[in-house]
């Protein structure tokens, strides 16, 4: 009974934790093949094999809930190699699977103007995105949707501690206006 009780526990806490959209979800085996398309034909490595991400422990901050739940420890991030182009197995990150499948035509996007070698992540993804929307103007309300739907989730800065707002604050101007953060 108390095993029963705790399995039951779990799952609750677990499903309270979940940030994810189950129901819009898009995989990548649904969109590989056009995202690949895509890749290349925007100037990406024709070589590039078009493969699922591993997931990876990251250290952004949690909430309560999903560190009582132990969940959001990891996540799968879109990246290249010499071999290939690496993009999260699943999207669920907003409730509308249109817009899930717009970021992986995003990340396919970015990744084909993304500096092979950058030691700045923040500056070259600004650089990238700027280069992405300036060659490709269809992108741009695609880009905006998907801005919007993201920094509604993301935390108020109002809320946060003072270094942790102006980081915040630094996010949200160069997802806003690309290239205006140093």
């Amino acid at each position: 009974m108390e095993e029963h009780v705790g399995q039951l526990w779990h799952r609750l806490i677990t499903r309270a934790a979940a940030t994810d959209h189950p129901a819009a979800a898009v995989t990548l085996e649904q969109v590989e093949r056009p995202l690949g398309i895509l890749f290349r034909a925007l100037g990406g490595d024709g070589g590039l094999q078009v493969t699922n991400a591993s997931a990876t422990a990251h250290g952004a901050r949690r909430n309560w809930l999903q560190r009582l739940a132990g969940s959001h420890r990891q996540v799968q991030l879109a990246w290249r190699d010499e071999q290939t182009l690496r993009l999260p197995e699943r999207i669920a990150l907003f409730p509308e699977a249109a817009l899930n499948r717009d970021l992986y035509l995003w990340l396919a996007a970015l990744n084909a103007h993304y500096p092979r070698h950058a030691a700045d992540w923040f500056g070259a993804s600004q650089h990238a995105c700027r280069r992405v929307l300036e060659r490709l103007p269809g992108l741009r309300e695609r880009y905006r949707r998907l801005v919007e739907a993201h920094l509604a989730r993301r935390p108020d800065p109002a809320h946060l501690p003072a270094d942790e707002a102006a980081q915040e604050h630094a996010i949200r101007a160069a997802l806003l206006a690309p290239g205006s953060m140093p």
